[in-house]
């Protein structure tokens, strides 16, 4: 009877042991197909020195999804300094670990002359190469393959020129050269046309006061034909930010570049121009008179392509005898710099000034620059330059009844 129930014993161990071992392959199976990630390609791998390194990456599933592309890679792999390398892939709790060895010599070579020395180069003017040359790993001369990319330079600041060749084996070797962009007011440019507009009204219903102020309307349908052609052309619609680096010698704009303004932030622009805006997906300023129930409308009248800036608080008013009057030009530092804090708070924004009228004198030129705006516009006539006092701004007026043809030749390079 010992010996019977033993075997019983040892049958239902052994029974049990094997429904273990099922369950165990059965979740082990589900896990390696549900969870799971590997290298792509090689664990351990070797570069040349300045190699461009093309990272194979790693393959990773989460619940039985490939999520490859949400794969996060930890570690860089500088090749231009040789050394050991490590990369950790993670995705979710699951990582996996790669070590690159990046080897001391470059195969294919660039030299770079001058010792690769950095240079320097004012904005604008052309960047003359010191040189370099290139060869392959059996002394090959190779430099006609050799591509450069980054030396159109568009902005002032610390650049870098690659150079990059291949020896058609497969191997890629890159290099660069350091370049300081110094700025630079005196290059050649095609000037930056800054618009001023002021109301918009729909033809089918003309406001009372149309005659009156005839030379600041545009009716809807001339401003969207406008704004139509400005994208046919590729018109590019720099910020304040860049006007501003344009303006000191730091930034070289697309030649077709426009900044559109509209002063006063009357009912009439705010209902009518926003809309044609947006139907064009074409930024542009108001310049509100925020006294003028400017809280209001800023917070009724928001949009993705405009942008709020100030056109003082309560000095579109007369009181001065500059220009057309304006008070601006006659009020304390206290009392102008108190408005144009009010203004600033109410639009949200203090980069763009507009003067009241467009009259200023030095003392309200320089309460605009210690309220910290980066650019200032008046209504003299002209397309803004690099040099020009960014705080004193020309634009280009906007009227009534002009035709298409008279805007393109306004605003054209």
């Amino acid at each position: 009877m010992k010996n019977i129930r033993s075997k019983k014993t040892l049958l239902t161990v052994l029974a049990l042991a094997i429904l273990v071992l099922g369950i165990f392959a059965v979740i082990t199976a589900y896990y390696i197909t549900h969870f799971s990630m590997t290298l792509n390609g090689e664990k351990d791998m070797t570069v040349n020195l300045n190699s461009v390194f093309d990272d194979p990456g790693a393959k990773a599933i989460i619940n039985g999804k490939n999520v490859s592309d949400e794969v996060e890679v930890i570690g860089e792999i500088d090749t231009s300094s040789p050394g050991i390398y490590d990369l950790t892939y993670k995705a979710g709790h699951l990582s996996v670990k790669r070590s690159v060895k990046v080897l001391d010599e470059m195969n294919p070579q660039i030299i770079l002359e001058d010792s690769g020395k950095a240079v320097t180069v004012k904005l604008g003017e052309e960047y003359e190469d010191p040189g370099y040359h290139a060869v392959d790993e059996d002394g090959r001369d190779i430099t006609g393959k050799v591509k450069i990319t980054g030396d159109n330079f568009k902005k002032a600041g610390e650049n870098k020129v690659t150079y990059t060749v291949s020896d058609g084996k497969g191997n890629i070797t890159q290099v660069s050269r350091e370049v300081t962009v110094e700025p630079n007011v005196h290059y050649d440019s095609a000037g930056l046309p800054i618009c001023m507009y002021h109301y918009v009204y729909d033809e089918k219903k003309p406001p009372d006061d149309l005659n009156r102020r005839y030379g600041n309307y545009i009716s809807i349908k001339d401003l969207s034909e406008e704004l139509e052609w400005l994208n046919e052309e590729g018109y590019y619609y720099p910020t304040w930010k860049e006007v501003r680096e344009y303006i000191d010698g730091k930034l070289i704009l697309p030649e077709k570049s426009i900044v559109l303004c509209f002063d006063d932030g009357a009912v009439s622009f705010l209902k009518n121009g926003i809309p044609v805006l947006e139907k064009y997906k074409i930024p542009a300023t108001c310049f509100m008179i925020t006294s003028k129930n400017g809280e209001e409308k800023v917070d009724e009248y928001r949009s993705d392509y405009l942008v709020y800036e100030s056109h003082s608080h309560n000095m579109h008013r007369p009181g001065g005898n500059i220009g057309h009057g304006g008070v601006f030009t006659a009020i304390s530092e206290e009392e102008g710099m108190a408005d144009l804090k009010e203004s600033i708070k109410i639009c949200g924004s203090g980069e763009a000034f507009a003067y009241p009228f467009g009259d200023y004198n030095v003392s309200s030129r320089d309460m605009v620059e210690e309220a910290g705006f980066l650019c200032a516009v008046t209504t003299e006539y002209g397309k803004a330059r690099p040099g020009t006092d960014p705080l004193l701004l020309p634009r280009i007026r906007m009227v009534m009844g002009q035709s298409l043809e008279s805007f393109k030749d306004k605003v054209s390079p």
